[in-house]
């Protein structure tokens, strides 16, 4: 009896056991990346090729770690709203799983083999400037990370939908003054992230301070982080873009969650929409089976002290 209870009482504990959220996992391998973003189903969607451009190397502020501008996640308790799928950084994105945000100014500044600041090249800040400019004004980008999907559509899916977050460690101190960071979805050649028809930046009048990780500012109209974006597609030949960048400096960074890249059948089809259906609830299942790892306690920062290194 005394067994059977003891048995009864830690199942009773496995069971009320707190959801895990938000875990990163970095990774540059283009099919884990994409592999996430379609969440183990993309019924609908034949992917040709995918191509990367980020960032990785050890980090100058705590020696002995690492630093990635991509990753994967899971999200066991939907953090956001957002389930798992592909996390894109400026900076590391290490540094954004689930929980408190104990880093006001959180920052990692990538340079090149040369030791210089990386970059934008001339077709990013081509990209990125319409999404971070005022006015006519360009200007110069760092820490892009650009992830590039090419796919085709089988028959009866015209449409591609996908899930976002975004946020920013710019929010609220630097979003008026010309360090505003900023991100954009590029399908087929045209930028498709609009909130209420303002481009996706840290200026955006719908930035919020919202807990849940250590993102500082996130972009959530009506108190809602979790953005819908898509568009029409062609039966062949697509291209899907996604790139973030840091705006006049390398620090102080802005993060991305994107999930759920789903192909959305014609109307009336019934067959396709049920397929869509039993791969979501599988995602779902997946994420309520998501692992947490333990968080490091990370020294406070400013600008000008990051800056200065």
């Amino acid at each position: 009896m005394r067994i059977r209870l003891l048995l009864a009482i830690v199942s009773a504990l496995w069971l009320a056991r707190p959801a895990q959220a938000i875990t990163v996992t970095a990774t540059q391998n283009v099919t884990t990346l994409v592999n996430a973003l379609l969440g183990g189903g993309g019924t609908g969607i034949v992917v040709t090729n995918v191509t990367l451009s980020g960032h990785a190397q050890a980090s100058f502020e705590e020696p002995g770690s690492f630093e990635t501008s991509s990753g994967t996640y899971a999200n066991g308790s939907g953090t956001y709203g957002i389930g798992a799928g592909v996390v894109l950084s400026t900076g590391a994105v290490e540094r954004y799983g689930d929980g408190p945000n104990t880093q006001d100014d959180a920052s990692a500044v990538y340079l090149t083999p040369s030791f210089e600041l990386a970059a934008a090249t001339p077709a990013q800040e081509a990209l990125l400037d319409p999404i971070t400019s005022v006015g006519m004004e360009s200007f110069d980008h760092f820490d892009v990370t650009e992830l590039v999907i090419q796919f085709d559509m089988q028959p009866g899916f015209p449409n591609v939908r996908f899930n976002v977050v975004f946020g920013s460690e710019e929010y609220p101190e630097y979003a008026e003054i010309g360090y505003f960071d900023g991100f954009g979805m590029f399908l087929n050649g045209t930028n498709v992230a609009f909130v209420a028809a303002q481009p996706v930046n840290i200026t955006h009048p719908d930035m919020a301070a919202l807990s849940g990780t250590e993102l500082d500012g996130v972009l959530a109209p009506g108190g809602n982080p979790l953005l819908v974006f898509g568009g029409p597609v062609a039966a062949t030949g697509n291209t899907l873009r996604f790139i973030i960048g840091d705006r006049e400096d390398s620090i102080l960074d802005s993060t991305v969650y994107i999930s759920s890249l789903r192909a959305v059948p014609e109307p009336g089809d019934a067959g396709a929409l049920l397929a869509v259906a039993v791969l979501g609830l599988r995602a779902l299942l997946a994420r309520r089976h998501a692992a947490r790892p333990a968080r490091h306690p990370r020294k406070r920062g400013s600008r000008s002290s990051l800056a200065a290194e």
